[in-house]
């Protein structure tokens, strides 16, 4: 005969085990399995107008020397310079105007135009795609650019850079249309400087945390954080008729790119806009 506490000691256990079964279905988390939550980076790279959150395969980081690296193909497709590599000697040459630039995996030597200089770091190589230290390029190829060492933000500006096909063709001239053109005149490209982003792998999404850097109150309906998610055979346009909250100075704002397309991303690209948003 089983004592009447054991019974009811017995029936408490079950009950929260029960309880607890429901609980783990409600929330969609499976018995002994919690999903991982989606890892934040830094935004740390800008070119002109436009902030460079990701790259394929691997975002722009900082390596253990401090030196900003980002992939080769990006100095192609978003800088246009000619960019070759040779897999025998592991070497990339890139052109742009009249300078050729050479580097290496795994040397310090750099050729400019010829003439082998020292760097402090070397290019490797990241799931199969050669990082370059981009501050080296630049440096070399004479394309203005500085560090933001309080925002942790290294820029590139310069009247050939972002020329490319997949900036001027597949972003900017689509997003004219009255499809895609964002719902009023924009009155800045510098209103708002994306500090950090997630990538949702699961549910393909990413979602970009930007700061109101206008030194006012932006009002609802005037802030236009455009995020662009560029694949192989499409670009991703920000959704125009979307929620746009008032932003407070130096307040923050959330903005979601559910990915569409079957391929991986190759790029997210932002600009954070102010829109004109006055009755005509």
């Amino acid at each position: 005969m089983i004592h009447p506490m054991k019974k009811r000691k017995k029936l408490l256990v079950v009950l929260l085990l029960a309880a607890g079964m429901s609980l783990a279905l409600l929330i969609g988390v499976s018995a002994g399995k919690v999903q991982a939550a989606a890892k934040e980076y830094q935004v740390l790279l800008k070119i002109n107008d436009y902030y460079v959150l990701y790259t394929a395969p691997k975002a722009p980081y900082v390596d253990s020397q401090g030196r900003m690296m980002i992939p080769l193909r990006s100095i192609s497709e978003l800088l246009g310079a000619k960019v070759s590599y040779d897999a025998k000697s592991k070497t990339a040459t890139i052109g742009m105007d009249d300078v050729t630039v050479m580097f290496t995996i795994r040397s310090k030597s750099v050729s400019v135009n010829g003439v082998a200089r020292s760097m402090d770091t070397i290019p490797v190589l990241e799931q199969n795609s050669m990082f370059i230290p981009v501050s080296v390029l630049a440096g070399s190829l004479g394309i203005v650019s500085k560090w933001d060492q309080s925002n942790h933000l290294y820029t590139m500006t310069g009247d050939t850079l972002m020329q490319t096909d997949i900036i001027k063709l597949a972003i900017e001239d689509l997003e004219r249309s009255a499809f895609r053109a964002p719902p009023g005149a924009i009155i800045s490209n510098e209103a708002f400087r994306p500090v950090s982003y997630t990538y949702d792998a699961a549910k393909g999404s990413f979602t970009v945390k930007s700061q109101n850097i206008t030194g006012n109150d932006i009002p609802a309906g005037a802030s236009d954080v455009a995020a662009y998610v560029v694949f192989k055979d499409s670009v991703q346009f920000p959704v125009q008729k979307r929620d746009r909250p008032a932003v407070g100075k130096g307040g923050f704002t959330l903005v979601t790119a559910q990915k569409q397309s079957p391929y991986p991303p190759l790029y997210l690209l932002v600009k954070g806009r102010l829109l004109d948003r006055s009755p005509i």
